[in-house]
């Protein structure tokens, strides 16, 4: 974008129109972003810095969530917003996950409980990518009601997602029950912990929890040119379109 000084809310309202044809709810991510970052760099929308001094502001600041104002930054920095893959990489990227995700339930007779929650893990993050970091979420956000599986109060119709998050569900339930947790091993913290995927001490997972499940699931490969599988980018596939 140009260096010439415009208002804060002009920048925004240019970024907003350069996101093109993404999803409604992919913009409102993008922007809702942007807007965090304006704020955590105590900017307000009236002022007109040079896109220099605005990066710089915005780069200084301590903002959460960076991923998601990254797309702001490349925008101010004349960049296509990196987490933002053409259509026919986020069509590619989604076929490949859904297909992975079915031949891992078919191909493996007796997962574990690691397995279980590793394409629980993945499941997640495509059926909600909005959301955020399903290493977070807590286990009221997954319901079973009947034949429904509701992720966030809606219902997953994709199979390859609902199927491994009932089981999941099934898992978080049984375990939760003392004879069944000595059993398996697991702590009291864990089994008590309100997180829908606890950390071996109830705890949230770490952060390489993600990339660690996608290896682990023959996910962490390449895929022509979107190059290596990382979690945002299949996070970033699934909030271009949602497939469900």
């Amino acid at each position: 974008m140009s260096a010439q000084a415009k208002p804060i809310s002009e920048v925004v309202k240019d970024f907003e129109q350069s996101l093109g044809n993404l999803r409604p709810s992919t913009k409102r991510v993008y922007v809702s972003g942007a807007r965090a970052a304006i704020r955590a760099a105590s900017l307000e929308l009236w002022q007109s810095p040079s896109t220099t001094d605005l990066l710089a502001s915005i780069g200084k600041s301590p903002t959460e969530k960076r991923v998601r104002i990254s797309p702001f930054l490349d925008f101010l920095g004349g960049g296509e917003p990196k987490n933002s893959p053409s259509d026919q990489d986020s069509v590619a990227l989604q076929n490949w996950v859904i297909q992975t995700i079915a031949k891992q339930m078919h191909s493996v007779k007796n997962p574990s409980i690691t397995s279980r929650r590793d394409l629980g893990l993945i499941a997640a993050i495509c059926a909600a990518p909005a959301k955020g970091t399903p290493r977070k979420w807590p286990e009221s956000c997954l319901k079973i009601e009947g034949r429904e599986v509701l992720l966030w109060d809606a219902a997953i119709e994709e199979p390859c997602f609902a199927l491994p998050l009932r089981f999941w569900h099934a898992w978080r339930e049984r375990l939760a029950r003392p004879d069944q947790r000595r059993l398996y091993r697991k702590s009291l913290g864990w089994s008590q912990s309100r997180l829908l995927f606890p950390g071996p001490d109830g705890a949230p997972l770490s952060r390489a929890a993600l990339h660690n499940a996608l290896r682990r699931l023959n996910l962490a490969g390449e895929l022509n040119s979107i190059g290596p599988i990382t979690p945002e980018k299949i996070r970033a596939a699934f909030l271009w379109r949602d497939p469900l």
